[in-house]
């Protein structure tokens, strides 16, 4: 029996009711990995003011395997302009969707392929994205080496529902979160993506406890990540965050 792109309206209304990005993702990977072999998940916003001087605004990273931020990180900072999904991004016309498949051996860069694709074995990714005038929201689902073909119209209806979800959560104020980032980036490039992530939200007041809810992330990692970073920039404790903000 055909399905006709339909999700478990159940299922639907448990991802839709999701009140913070942590589960969000994982809600929405469980139901991913039932219905066309996903093993991890990455979505992101790209503005089209974008310049080079900041990388995909990463929203939701979640995996089955290990090293997952990892490979995000890399993604958004290194591989992010040798993806094919560029070009069907910037051709799509604005106030349109688009998909795009792409399969391991397609991947032009060495680099980017083996640490992305190849190490956690993935047969290729699917992206699914929404084009507006100033940014796209991209949803892209990694399927395992092995798995049977997708069924394509149940996981477009999944992407659908994920870039709602997505774009409801994106209407939360960011600015001063995405500000705190860009300046600490131009300050300090060697901290890593997901380090100034949780610098800047614990200069916005949260806690290791909110941070690890909103980034998908352990407790224990949120405070790895924040120790590595107070090492980099020489800190010994939250307040001097600021000084390296307006450095």
């Amino acid at each position: 029996m055909e399905s006709f792109g339909l999700i478990d309206p159940d299922q639907a209304a448990m991802l839709m009711d999701a009140q913070d990005s942590g589960v969000f993702a994982n809600r929405l990977l469980e139901i991913a990995q039932s219905i066309a072999g996903v093993e991890e998940l990455f979505a992101y916003r790209v503005f089209a003011s974008d310049q080079g001087d900041r990388p995909p605004e990463i929203l939701v990273s979640l995996s089955a395997l290990d090293d997952a931020d990892e490979r995000a990180d890399a993604y958004a900072q290194r591989f992010h302009r040798s993806d094919p999904t560029v070009a069907v991004r910037l051709s799509t016309v604005p106030g349109n969707g688009f998909v795009c498949r792409v399969p391991t051996e397609t991947i032009g860069r060495g680099e980017y392929r083996k640490l992305c694709f190849e190490r956690p074995r993935f047969a290729e990714k699917i992206c699914f994205g929404w084009q507006r005038a100033d940014h796209a929201l991209i949803i892209s689902f990694y399927r395992k080496v092995g798995e049977p073909e997708p069924d394509m119209a149940r996981l477009g209806a999944l992407a659908q529902l994920a870039i709602t979800g997505l774009a409801r959560q994106s209407r939360q104020p960011r600015a001063l979160l995405l500000e705190i980032e860009l300046r600490l980036a131009r300050a300090h490039p060697n901290l890593t993506l997901r380090e100034r992530e949780v610098c800047a939200r614990t200069l916005a007041g949260e806690t290791a406890r909110d941070i690890s809810e909103r980034l998908s992330l352990s407790v224990g990692t949120v405070l790895t990540y924040r120790q590595r970073a107070y090492q980099k920039l020489g800190c010994n404790k939250s307040n001097d965050l600021l000084a390296a903000v307006i450095a």
